[in-house]
């Protein structure tokens, strides 16, 4: 089988500019060849962009049209709270459907619980308890969001203004590079680098040269936009502050900024070299 040998150089995708440019391209037998596999890891440490927030409102009233009012007034403070916030940069909401739902007696679902409970336990020929049929006593509304904005350090304030709203469920779910591809492309670079360096050496070990590279066996970059290791969220309930649990007492998010940090962006690529 015949191959084209990328000469003394490794041009091999637009991707790796540790490559060298690539002089014309020659046909020969891969049986003549002498092979290397090599794997590469790169990592390029960059500062996020934007934090994404996550939480949900509920409200409830006699009837479902209060119930979704005491809502809207909730979805327009917390973002009339976050339009007022000069220190972000940017800022995106995202609001699902809002679902409505009727809430039952709770005394009498409690009853029903006791019912099954006690009728579990009954022995045959003993009277079984009736279960009660639940009315309605008011209507629920609620609503789940996501919230993406930036700096990424604005996120224990703006945590901390949308609880005192009276949304509740907020979580920090990570943080966003805007420009990731750049970055990924930038540890796929120094990936190859250390890749090419790694056939060097072996290569120069048995007294050979690297002359060229037959293929890129893989390539893949590890980094979860969403994951990126946020702290660890919790709220207390609407209208009262968020905490930040860091392996010990919560700390009020009010008196603090949440740190974002540097994160790793990493990739790891498979070359396949030539040597003589």
């Amino acid at each position: 089988m015949k191959i084209i040998l990328l000469s003394t150089t490794l041009g091999c995708l637009t991707l790796l500019t540790a490559c060298q440019p690539v002089t014309t391209p020659t046909e020969i037998e891969r049986a003549d060849i002498k092979t290397l596999s090599v794997t590469g890891v790169g990592e390029v440490e960059v500062m996020p962009d934007l934090f994404v927030l996550s939480g949900a409102i509920i409200q409830q009233s006699e009837n479902s049209r209060e119930a979704m009012n005491a809502l809207a007034d909730i979805v327009n403070d917390i973002q009339a709270r976050a339009g007022e916030t000069e220190a972000l940069t940017s800022q995106e909401f995202s609001f699902a459907s809002v679902n409505t739902t009727g809430v039952k007696d709770p005394e009498c679902l409690l009853f029903n619980q006791e019912a099954d409970r006690t009728n579990s336990t009954l022995r045959e020929g003993e009277k079984r308890i009736i279960k009660r049929v639940c009315q309605d006593i008011s209507q629920q509304a609620s609503i789940s969001f996501t919230f993406t904005a930036g700096p990424p350090n604005e996120a224990g304030d703006m945590l901390a203004d949308f609880s005192e709203a009276g949304a509740i469920r907020l979580t920090l779910d990570g943080y966003k590079i805007n420009n990731i591809e750049e970055i990924e492309l930038q540890a796929g670079e120094r990936a190859v680098a250390n890749a090419r360096e790694k056939a060097d050496r072996l290569a120069a070990a048995g007294g050979a040269t690297i002359t060229g590279v037959v293929d890129l066996n893989s390539y893949q970059s590890t980094y979860n936009q969403r994951t990126a290791r946020p702290p660890v969220i919790n709220t207390s309930g609407a209208g009262e502050s968020s905490q930040l649990v860091d392996g010990g007492a919560p700390v009020d998010v009010t008196s603090i900024n949440l740190e974002a940090g540097m994160q790793v962006v990493s990739a790891a690529v498979q070359l396949e070299f030539i040597y003589e």
